[in-house]
């Protein structure tokens, strides 16, 4: 008996010291000497799971220490240089891409989700790079707006066009980012309707989840009704006094006797992040004349939420955040619900148009005609 029970525990222990971890390996061009870090989603913010040095030769290896399982992924090296990953602890990843484009990696294997999702990103990525070309240009030739309106129909036809018959595939999630929830909400339903089954241990899939309920409630129900309450045209907006950057408190009531945007947005947010050079060359064009942004973000993290406005030129002085992500003091105050959220304000503090009635030519229709 001793010893078929001796033998049990070494085919055990063989068997244990053998068993393959997952690879996620391959060539990152021009990336000699750079730390690759693997991120995932957890607790509302990036954390990093796993992480290594890119070699001499441009190679690299990770064997990421804790089990994955089926979620969404970013393997970067740094804040806008990375590849989205839709893997688990069963797959070995193999991937080429070029330092500093990483977003547009195509030749992935191993993973059949990371596949899917890699083609969508070569159909899309284009039309983006476009379209943030455009806007950057639209302030000093105003021939581009229709150039602009052409370019965010395309990206919504791309989108809706894959999402038909890849609305199971978790890259669904990521296909969403460029559609207003507002708008398509049928759509976000239907991907967490078929999703809910394979991505039910992804804390990302989760938290879509939650946001897609918030997206159904602000349209109709008990929330939507309190944020018409908070927010509603002809009524002043409750003040609010918020630190900034530095940690000097300020108040939106200091902007009193200018028309302000209040633009609730946060760095993780990607359609923030897309419309960020729009509230750029509006402010640009606006603010010698008694226009100010004020910028509520919804960030926890102070390094991420410093970094997007500096990455973004977001040069106006009032930016706050009491980084409580969505435990913020205007989700309670204001009953804000989805991101981004503006809300434009005349002289005396009362609000003239929210939500998308404070978007693209009719803001801009707006502030010149309050300013």
């Amino acid at each position: 008996m001793k010893k078929i029970l001796h033998v049990v525990i070494l085919f055990t222990a063989f068997f244990s010291c053998s068993k393959e971890q997952q690879k996620i390996k391959g060539t990152i061009h021009g990336g000699e000497g750079q730390t690759l870090y693997l991120y995932a989603f957890r607790d509302g913010e990036d954390i990093i799971l796993d992480s290594t040095v890119i070699g001499k030769d441009e190679q690299f290896e990770l064997r990421p220490h804790e089990g994955l399982v089926k979620d969404i992924y970013r393997l970067g090296l740094g804040e806008n240089d990375f590849f989205i990953l839709i893997t688990d602890s069963t797959e070995n990843v193999e991937l080429e891409g070029q330092f500093g484009q990483l977003r547009n990696i195509s030749n992935v294997s191993g993973s059949p989700h990371s596949e899917k999702l890699a083609q969508f990103s070569k159909e899309i990525n284009p039309i983006m790079d476009s379209l943030m070309n455009t806007i950057a240009m639209e302030e000093e030739d105003t021939s581009l707006k229709k150039v602009n309106l052409n370019l965010r129909n395309q990206i919504e036809k791309t989108v809706l066009n894959w999402l038909d018959g890849n609305n199971t595939e978790p890259g669904a999630l990521v296909a969403l980012q460029y559609l207003d929830p507002l708008l398509h909400n049928d759509q976000f339903i239907k991907v967490a309707e078929a999703l809910k089954s394979s991505m039910s241990e992804s804390e990302y899939f989760n938290s879509f989840v939650e946001y897609v309920n918030s997206i159904a409630e602000e349209i109709s129900g008990p929330k939507r009704q309190a944020l018409d309450q908070a927010i509603a045209v002809g009524k002043e907006l409750s003040n609010i006094t918020l630190p900034d950057p530095s940690g000097k408190n300020r108040s939106l009531t200091d902007l009193r006797g200018k028309v302000v945007l209040v633009d609730c947005w946060a760095s993780w947010c990607g359609p923030c992040r897309r419309a960020n050079p729009e509230v750029v060359s509006i402010y640009n064009s606006f603010k010698s004349k008694g226009f100010e942004v004020f910028s509520v973000s919804l960030d926890s993290d102070k390094n991420a939420w410093t970094q997007a406005i500096a990455q973004d030129k977001l040069t106006w002085s009032n930016h706050v955040s009491d980084l409580k992500g969505w435990k913020s003091l205007v989700t309670y105050q204001w009953g804000i619900e989805a991101i981004p959220y503006p809300i434009l304000l005349d002289k005396t503090g009362k609000v003239i148009a929210h939500g998308n009635d404070a978007m693209g030519e009719n803001l801009k229709q707006l502030i010149a005609k309050n300013i």
